[in-house]
């Protein structure tokens, strides 16, 4: 019996820096992705750093004056900018470019 039939479920843990990150999608692609920071309009930006802070949507929508559709269209515009799957990894890349400075 696997480990799920016992009910003990194996939970895998989401990368938690960048160097973490680096290792799972290597260094060259790290670059990359971090290099497509700068491609990203001021508007992005600022969602990607409210993303990288933490916030939920709606947060970001009253604090950037925007509705929450908007936010919505622009985190999955960074998802396909940035090439990540998830707002981890848009705040990994944020954090990583912060610290890289």
């Amino acid at each position: 019996m696997d480990a799920a039939a016992h009910g003990h479920e194996h939970h895998h843990e989401l990368p938690t820096s960048g160097r973490e990150l680096d290792a799972i999608a290597g260094e060259d692609e790290e670059a990359a992705r971090g290099e497509r920071l700068v491609t990203l309009t001021a508007r992005e930006h600022e969602v990607a750093l409210a993303v990288g802070a933490g916030r939920a949507n709606a947060d970001i929508a009253r604090e950037l004056h925007m509705s929450v559709p908007t936010v919505k269209a622009h985190v999955s515009r960074l998802l396909a900018k940035l090439e990540v799957e998830n707002r981890i990894q848009i705040a990994l890349l944020v954090h990583h470019a912060t610290d890289a400075r």
